[in-house]
């Protein structure tokens, strides 16, 4: 394929995790193959209070303001004049609303509380008024549609996010582009340790719904086994609420129904005293080579996000022969792992969490035959394999 200048459309939501390092490396090979490569963003926080020429006050906005910020980032991308590029490269919601002829859209989600999430949502009690939620809803995926129907190839993250774009959007011209981990070649780390002696371990933002309080729920269940979880976010005063909850003595691990552990808006925790008994240990954000280390070590890892759009963690795990627990409802998470060969799929509840990593930490035999089909099926997950996925997608485009 010739040079091409490509554009490159994202919101700047202003926080750096997955989907960031992922598209840099995205950025990366397509400079690579020698196209001239431009990033054009939109500040999503810093966009004024006016939708559609329009002034929202303040007190309207607060009313509804995941409705209105996505307005106003729609008609942003919209406006955004893309006519000098060749192709443009569209990335999370709603930068496909640009109206470029040749656009490929590297599909992770929709804006999903409008989406699938729409009724775990105002479960969750995250809408004082269910009726407004769900007309702004409708508004979003009628608005969605045409620009959606514009774009001339999807990659998507999953099988879970292909199958969201044909349900809510009729849409089956769609690629899969499975990313390799951000960080490292695609050379598999040698796999060391004590034979899974480190804490069993979660990584994961605390966010509605990463469901990390299930994980927290699990290890009350193993009080033999010390659980590091690693990663910061909106919840984690929650979570860490529940942590010491259910660490105080007598407490029952399942005494904590979904809704009051995980599916909640997790606001108003009480403060959580800096030392108290736990076998739960909070780490936040560390670098790189502290996370490979406890991969390394861990007997296996904790996944137990609600329909998850893809599922690094599970890869970043697998690579290091390391086990990961996943629960039937985890999306992409569940497409990753397959049952008994390189992982175990359990039911999502803090007890059958707790009684897939028991199985995994006391039969060796068991650990032994996880992590080597763990590896495996991290050795097909590579950026070698994504750029090609993602230079068919730029072809698919261009024909």
């Amino acid at each position: 394929m010739k040079p091409r200048r490509i554009a490159v459309l994202k919101p700047d939501f202003g926080v750096t995790g997955g989907y960031e390092r992922m598209l840099e490396r995205v950025e990366h090979t397509l400079r690579a193959d020698r196209h001239d490569v431009t990033r054009i963003t939109v500040g999503v926080d810093a966009l004024p209070h006016r939708v559609f020429g329009l002034v929202v006050p303040p007190e309207v906005w607060q009313q509804a303001p995941e409705y209105f910020r996505y307005l106003a980032s729609l008609q942003a991308f919209e406006r955004i004049d893309t006519r000098s590029f060749e192709l443009v490269v569209t990335t999370q919601p709603p930068s496909f609303a640009n109206p470029h002829p040749r656009q490929l859209s590297l599909f992770y989600h929709h804006h999903r509380i409008f989406y699938d999430l729409e009724d775990l949502y105002v479960q969750a009690g995250f809408t004082v008024e269910p009726e407004l939620h769900r007309r702004a809803a409708r508004h979003v995926r009628h608005l969605d549609q045409p620009s959606l129907e514009r774009v001339r190839w999807f990659l998507a993250g999953s099988e879970s996010v292909r199958s969201r774009l044909a349900r809510f959007n009729q849409i089956d011209r769609v690629g899969l582009f499975s990313a390799g981990v951000p960080t490292g070649g695609d050379r598999l780390p040698a796999r060391r340790g004590q034979d899974g002696a480190g804490a069993v371990l979660c990584v994961g933002r605390h966010e509605f719904p990463k469901r990390t309080e299930l994980f927290v729920q699990a290890m009350k269940h193993l009080p033999g086994h010390r659980g590091v979880s690693v990663g910061t976010g909106g919840r984690m005063a929650y979570v860490r609420a529940v942590d010491r909850r259910l660490s105080r003595p007598g407490a029952d691990p399942d005494a904590l129904g979904p809704e009051e552990l995980w599916c909640n808006t997790g606001q108003g925790a009480a403060g959580v005293p800096d030392r108290f008994e736990s076998n739960v240990s909070f780490l936040g954000r560390i670098d790189d080579p502290t996370l490979e280390h406890l991969y390394r070590e861990a007997p296996c890892v904790v996944a137990p996000a609600y329909e998850e759009d893809y599922g690094l963690t599970a890869i970043e795990a697998m690579r290091h022969g390391t086990p990961v627990v996943v629960c039937t409802d985890g999306g992409g998470l569940r497409n990753l792992v397959t049952d008994e060969v390189d992982g175990l799929v359990t039911a999502p509840t803090g007890g059958a969490i707790a009684a897939a990593v028991a199985r995994i930490t006391d039969e060796p035999g068991l650990r032994a035959r996880l992590s080597q089909g763990a590896r495996h099926r991290a050795s097909g997950i590579t950026w070698t394999r994504a750029a090609e996925q993602l230079r068919a997608g730029l072809a698919e485009v261009l024909a």
